[in-house]
């Protein structure tokens, strides 16, 4: 049936009233799922860690003893460190469900006479449905119209063999178009469809864990049996010694707070979810957080030409015909000659008259430009068979009815050496045409070559090859380049990447393209037919001086990607239809082309492209390494501090002291510590050199030797000027407030510091010191400070703190002796490095 005839089609579809009145009245087309997390979900995440029990123990402890200043104040800090976890991971939380959103199938509707993409969740009941291969079913419907239409029902009835669908039968929500076109009505909607009955939410993803948050959990569990062990060893000695039990419990409570870096999680959480919500800035969208992690440690990145390095705005510039060929670029203004208008007429038959693929707008564009008003373009007739493209044959044929007498006339367009085999020419004829496709592919265009068949019977015959064709000519199709490719290219390999073309491409377009973009050795060009004569070993030895695979089939795209990852490579793979869903799901990050790609692509990805540009890729690899080098200097920063806070904690006990710091003091450095860990450093720029390093390798664990070296030394070297602060104090006999006071500013202050210098840990310390702060750094040193100030000057808090009147000399040794440890550290680390 054409879709002139169907009544709902050539309505135009729904209008915008009607359409605001069916969503209002049944709602969304969504599927009963897990709800967004809202507050107090959060704010039940938060009573699950360790900190808000040994905070409530320790002012439980306090109101036993009558302090109730303490425990109020102890209580006050509790719901603080509450509150800026509950806005961390809100924030984040919103960052991951707007993706979520963004990230979500889509549907091309009729409105108003229009063509619309939406989201599917926005599809209403009686809404006209566009259909097509890759798609995947948003809503219950019934096919208005079907031209070779396939669906896998497999997600209803288990069954992977596609069915054929005709006019007025059923297709169902979730399944998936694995061929052919169509329109079709919505009849059901949500819950009201029949995987809505079942109860099933398929598009509901599972968050996993990723690598490096199973690490961190594993450490956080293996620090808090640490914790754990020496707080109970604390109290014990402490009681024993000291002959309090209640102060043992304080000081062993102490202890475990000063000790565990319960803000790991929540680092790991925020840097994820907010390098996913600035990738989408970037009209990036990641499906899996698992992305974000994977990003930086990309070695090949292996893609398609079309629409990723050029613009997928394809045109006709050359044709050739009987011997003769007419540069359309140079002639748009003048007519066609008549000796070009045959293989024109029948390319345009061999095309898709509805469609959104490039080339087939290319060839409709030319017809209207050049065939109006001949009795070349034929509007009226119906296509009676498709042949599509296939592996075997690459080349696609229409058979069209042109009168009802009876008789069809055929056209076929496709990749000129299977036209040539269709035509059966001889081998002198073949090898003329192939001097010209040479001549057109060397200019980097796509060369299709037309032929034409004609059918007196009414039987149409079961394969293409059974016809009798005859060879037409060639068409010339030009894609720009997108603008920035080559720098982008220049950019991959100064940072270590591999850039693999993968085309469909005759192999002399793919070089000539390759040339154009910079990629390596573009004269050498692999085909999909040489590749599957070699082995893996072979292929892997070539990927190594390849970088252009040219008329490579989808199933080869996943071999290729497969012998990559096999050969200890982190692959990064582009792809857009149904049949490269194997391939993206086997790369280590699948990424989806968003304008262009079908649903079952985007949905076996990690990642979508929004606007389907190169520039884009070398952008998420940008944020990837971002991401792993904040959160690996987050990660110094938390241990580095932690070591002189634990220190001080133990040192007074097994040196028979007064206790430095207390419960109050500690929760107050994780007021600081909390923020300072999570939204201080993930804020952090990439620094100038990120792009310019090999990809760090995917087997080096995020707690390595580095980040262990680099804390030990920083934290160690500051808890010993903690340390001797403290002695001299209690040596010089100027009381256990003093000691405390001084021992707590300079604390401040060296975190201050660190926190400044840790946010760039693999440049030199002249560099760290030139290098400006970011704002919240800004903030933060600001606030600390401040709140040092009050708790130093205010009486009432000078008092609840138990701290003594600093004066300008005394707050003027903090400070040098803050720097001085620091830089001593920076020194000592630089040193150690060079002799490893």
């Amino acid at each position: 049936m054409n879709n002139e005839e169907n009544p709902f089609i050539s309505s135009g579809g729904l209008s915008t009233a009607t359409v605001l009145q069916r969503q209002t009245d049944e709602g969304p087309n969504q599927l009963p799922s897990s709800k967004p997390k809202i507050i107090y979900s959060f704010f039940f995440d938060v009573l699950k860690e360790p900190m808000v029990y040994l905070l409530l123990g320790c002012g439980f402890i306090y109101f036993l003893l009558g302090d109730k200043q303490e425990a109020f104040m102890l209580t006050g800090f509790l719901v603080l460190i509450i509150a800026i976890t509950i806005t961390q991971e809100t924030k984040a939380g919103r960052a991951l469900e707007a993706l979520k959103e963004l990230s979500s199938p889509r549907a091309l509707v009729l409105r108003n006479g229009t063509k619309t993409r939406i989201a599917g969740s926005e599809v209403v009941r009686e809404d006209i449905l566009a259909i097509g291969e890759g798609d995947r079913v948003p809503a219950d419907s019934i096919v208005l119209s079907a031209s070779s239409l396939e669906i896998n029902e497999s997600i209803l009835t288990g069954e992977s063999a596609s069915v054929k669908k005709l006019s007025n039968d059923k297709i169902f929500a979730g399944t998936t178009i694995v061929r052919g076109y169509g329109y079709a009505r919505v009849e059901a909607i949500g819950i009201n469809t029949q995987i809505g009955k079942i109860g099933s939410s398929i598009h509901e993803s599972e968050i996993l864990s990723t690598r490096l948050e199973d690490q961190t959990n594993l450490l956080v569990k293996r620090l808090a049996w640490i914790a754990l062990f020496l707080c109970v060893l604390v109290i014990v000695v402490f009681s024993m010694t000291r002959h309090s039990w209640v102060e043992g419990f304080l000081t062993g409570i102490s202890l475990a707070m000063a000790i565990l870096p319960n803000e790991l999680p929540a680092v790991l959480t925020i840097f994820f979810a907010m390098g996913a919500w600035r990738l989408s800035k970037r009209k990036v969208l990641t499906r899996k957080v698992s992305a974000i992690e994977n990003l930086g440690s990309v070695t090949v990145l292996c893609v398609d030409k079309t629409g990723t390095l050029t613009l997928n705005q394809m045109s006709i510039q050359n044709i050739f015909s009987n011997g003769m060929s007419i540069d359309l670029s140079s002639s748009k203004n003048e007519a066609l000659p008549e000796n070009y208008h045959e293989v024109l007429e029948f390319g345009i038959l061999a095309s898709n008259k509805e469609t959104y693929d490039p080339m087939e707008i290319a060839f409709n564009n030319a017809g209207t430009t050049y065939l109006t008003g001949t009795e070349h373009l034929h509007q009226d007739w119906n296509l009676s068979k498709e042949y599509p493209l296939s592996p075997a044959m690459l080349s696609i044929t229409h058979a069209w009815k042109s009168n009802p007498k009876g008789g069809f006339v055929i056209g076929a367009k496709g990749a000129p050496e299977a036209i040539i085999d269709l035509c059966h020419m001889s081998n002198d004829s073949a090898a003329e045409i192939k001097i010209k496709i040479d001549e057109m592919a060397s200019q980097g265009l796509r060369v299709i070559g037309v032929a034409k068949a004609f059918q007196t019977s009414d039987h149409l015959p079961p394969n293409q090859h059974d016809f009798e064709f005859s060879f037409l000519g060639l068409i010339g199709i030009t894609d720009p380049i997108r603008t920035g490719i080559g720098e982008s290219i220049s950019e991959c390999h100064t940072a270590g990447i591999r850039v693999i073309m993968l085309t469909g491409d005759y192999p002399l377009t793919a070089s000539s393209i390759a040339k154009k973009i910079g990629l390596h050795n573009p004269e050498q060009v692999t085909t999909g037919e040489q590749l599957d004569k070699l082995s893996d070993q072979e292929l892997v030895k070539m990927t190594k001086k390849m970088s252009v695979f040219s008329r490579v089939m989808p199933a080869q795209k996943l071999r290729l990607v497969e012998v990559l990852k096999k050969s200890g490579e982190i692959v990064a793979m582009t792809g857009d239809g149904v049949n490269d869903a194997p391939a993206l799901k086997s790369a280590n990050i699948g990424i989806a082309m968003g304008g262009r790609g079908t649903d079952v692509a985007r949905e076996s990805a990690d990642i979508v492209l929004i606007d389907d540009d190169f520039s884009s890729i070398t952008e998420s690899i940008r944020m990837g390494r971002r991401v792993y080098s904040n959160i690996k200097s987050a990660l110094i920063y938390l241990f580095a501090i932690h070591i002189p806070i634990a220190g001080i904690s133990i040192l007074p006990v097994l040196t028979g002291q007064p206790l430095v710091l207390l419960p109050a003091h500690i929760a107050l450095l994780h007021l600081i510590i909390e923020p300072a860990s999570s939204i201080a450093f993930e804020v952090e720029p990439a620094g100038n050199q990120s792009m310019k390093v090999a990809p760090r390798s995917s087997t080096d664990p995020l707690f390595g030797s580095g980040i262990w070296y680099s804390s030990i030394i920083k934290g160690t070297i500051l808890f010993l000027a903690l340390a001797a602060v403290y002695l001299v104090a209690i040596w010089r006999k100027q009381g256990e407030n003093d000691a405390r006071t001084l021992v707590f500013c300079t604390l401040i202050i060296a975190n201050t510091l660190l926190i400044y210098l840790s946010r760039a840990d693999n440049i030199s310390l002249i560099n760290k010191l030139k290098n400006k702060p970011n704002q919240i750094v800004t903030w933060i040193t600001i606030l600390s400070l401040l709140m040092l100030a009050l708790a130093l000057y205010v009486p009432s808090l000078q008092r609840l703190f138990r701290f003594s009147f600093l004066h300008p000399i005394d707050i003027f040794l903090c400070v040098m002796i803050s720097f001085m440890s620091l830089i001593l550290s920076e020194v000592v680390l630089k040193l150690l490095t060079k002799k490893v």
